[in-house]
């Protein structure tokens, strides 16, 4: 390997940045919000909200389109409420979600509420202020778990064979974009993380 060549491997390490538990803290609580909007929870309630509780900054560039729409699709609606089981992983990260459901089984969004301000008894700003996550080691593993069932999942669907049971494509997309944001997977924002296998 030449000097150029560790020089750009360095580089290119550098951009994969597990994130902070307060940046992930932040994601979660941007996320909660367009996913409310999503299930129907009061617009000018959420967006309030959001923008009350500094949070709206923190939207990425197509939650923010989606927020801003007075007659959003149903493709944008259908794609936020999908976000549920990217928040699933969040939460998980942060370690304020035990265990996951299978990679067959939709997340229940109600159990936000319960760890989630403005439902849950805690601020915004304590929520932020006291987030911690899970260990590197225990992300990386849990990126390289998502990263095997999205192959055998996507495997299945480009060769025509049946989808093995416990799998679910939809779930297991959502759920490997998250970890792949949290694990700072390219260093790309939200909107662009990719999910390749």
């Amino acid at each position: 390997m030449s000097l150029n060549d560790e020089d750009v491997d360095e580089g290119a390490r550098s951009e994969d940045r597990v994130r902070e538990a307060q940046e992930i803290a932040r994601r979660s609580l941007a996320l909660f919000g367009v996913i409310g909007l999503a299930l129907r929870s009061p617009r000018e309630e959420v967006l309030g909200w959001l923008k009350q509780a500094s949070l709206w900054s923190e939207l990425s560039p197509l939650e923010l389109a989606y927020a801003e729409s007075l007659s959003p699709t149903d493709r944008q609606r259908i794609n936020a409420s999908w976000r549920s089981e990217a928040l699933l992983v969040l939460l998980w990260a942060l370690g304020l979600v035990e265990q996951m459901p299978a990679l067959n089984e939709q997340c229940d969004t109600s159990k936000f509420q319960a760890i989630l301000p403005p439902f849950a008894d805690i601020t915004v700003d304590a929520f932020i202020a006291s987030a911690q996550r899970r260990s590197e080691d225990v992300l990386l593993d849990m990126a390289a778990d998502l990263l095997d069932a999205h192959w055998s999942a996507r495997d299945a669907l480009i060769h025509g064979k049946a989808m093995p049971a416990h799998l679910d494509i939809g779930i297991i997309q959502e759920r490997h974009h998250a970890i792949n944001w949290v694990i700072g997977y390219e260093g790309l924002p939200w909107d662009e993380v990719p999910t390749d296998t």
